[in-house]
């Protein structure tokens, strides 16, 4: 699974929430040592818009390839938006 998501670095992601339509970029895939996970454990860093704050939820995330069902964390924000995280462990 984590091979998809270093593959889809860079490409946006849409999430539907509330009627809305949220376009959210892949930004970062991070390895995470000495999971216990089969294959490895991993996090995913995805960029939104400073407009409209996510909040912790699990989203359908729409990608050229990709679709999955993934939980995600605000982490952050600075002017341009919003980093959203989602653990993989």
């Amino acid at each position: 699974m984590v091979a998809d998501f270093d593959r889809a670095v860079g490409q946006t992601f849409i999430v539907e929430t509330g009627g809305k339509m949220v376009a959210l970029e892949l930004s970062a895939v991070n390895r995470i040592a000495n999971s216990p996970r089969e294959g490895g454990g991993f996090s995913l860093l995805f960029k939104g818009p400073r407009e409209m704050l996510l909040p912790q939820a699990t989203y359908r995330f729409v990608g050229s390839e990709l679709a999955h069902d993934i939980f995600i964390v605000p982490v952050s924000q600075d002017a341009t938006g919003y980093v959203y995280e989602a653990v993989f462990n």
